[in-house]
Parts: structure tokens; sequence; C-alpha cells
């Protein structure tokens, strides 16, 4: 009878796992209208995208694991700024999660932000 303890307590131990990540880091955010904040007008073509991800081979994952949205983000602003269009603030946005899977040969897990990229006025 000890010997089943021991080995379900053990069992449960390793099935029991967790661990935390750290997903982003912004310095502004809302889910709300925000009110006096003065920027450029969004228009057609200032709507950028950005992606991070991580690749899983086999069953291991490898990249970076932290600040998946501020990376996604970052290269959404970048990518803006190389099409010519000046700013620094996204509105409008969208975060998304897309993955997709080979069992046990490749898969791919991504973050993708979308947004308006408009210029603070000072």
């Amino acid at each position: 009878m000890k010997k089943l303890l021991l080995t379900i307590g053990l069992g449960s131990m390793f099935l029991m796992t967790g661990c935390t990540q750290r997903l982003g880091e912004f310095t502004v955010s809302s889910t709300q209208n925000v009110k006096n904040l003065e920027t450029t007008s969004p228009t057609v073509n200032n709507h950028v995208k950005g992606e991070s991800c991580i690749h899983y081979i086999t069953i291991f994952p490898v990249g970076n694991f932290q600040n998946r949205i501020q990376e996604a983000e970052d290269e959404a602003i970048m990518n803006g700024r190389k099409a010519g269009v000046e700013g620094d603030l996204l509105l409008n946005t969208r975060i998304y999660e897309k993955h997709w899977y080979i069992p046990f040969l490749y898969g791919q897990d991504c973050v993708i932000v979308e947004g308006d990229l408009v210029k603070v006025k000072k």
C-alpha cells in the first residue's frame, strides 16, 4: 500500500508542472477610447503589422519566449516607418496568436500585432 501511495505521489509531482512567461510591456495601453490625446489622423496607408514567432522542432520549442507581444508591436512600428509612415503609437490595435503543428516534426507559434500607426502631436 505504501508503494502504491508513493508511486501515485511521485507520479502526481511529475504531472503538476507549470511555467510563467512575460508576454510584453506597454508604455500606453487601453481598451477604452482615450480622450484629449492629440495624434495625427489614421489614414488608409498607415495600417501596420508585426509578428514574433517561436518554432517547435519535434516537441521542443526554440526561440525567445519573453516579450513576444512587445517584439511584435516593435516590428509593426518599424515596418510602418520603413514604409514611410511617421509614427510612434499604434491605435486600434489587435493582437492575435496563430499556431500550427505537424506532430513530432515541426510547428510554429506566432503572436501578431496589427494597428494604425500614428504620431503623437506635441
